[in-house]
């Protein structure tokens, strides 16, 4: 029997091609990316205010915190260079008409539905 070549395995002397590098380059200072945490919480923020002034003083004023939080989003996300991590769904445009859009229909919706306190 004649013995062939064998091809050595996976791993062993080949180098990882570039798309496998978990590591930043080595020209490529790493650097921190925002997270998501400051938008969520303000936005979380404005819907747990927007619930305990909708309890405690009125639906009325509950929704207005609503529409108000997010004419923020809508805001921030207009404002921001990069859009707040976390607030960023599709492009910028579309966020912002999407937030602005929202807050209008539930400001006018809460300053004229009757039956709120």
């Amino acid at each position: 029997m004649e013995s062939r070549a064998q091809p050595d395995p996976p791993g062993e002397g080949d180098p990882a091609p570039p798309w496998h590098a978990v590591e930043a380059a080595a020209d490529e200072p790493a650097r921190a990316l925002p997270g998501p945490e400051r938008a969520i919480v303000t936005m979380l923020a404005g819907v747990v205010l927007a619930v305990v002034l909708g309890v405690l003083v009125g639906a009325r004023i509950g929704t207005g915190t609503i529409a108000l939080t997010l004419a923020v989003a809508g805001t921030w996300r207009a404002t921001s260079a990069t859009g707040p991590v976390g607030l960023v769904v599709r492009s910028r445009g579309f966020d912002v008409f999407l937030c602005w859009a929202a807050a209008v229909v539930i400001g006018v919706l809460a300053l004229t539905a009757p039956g709120l306190s």
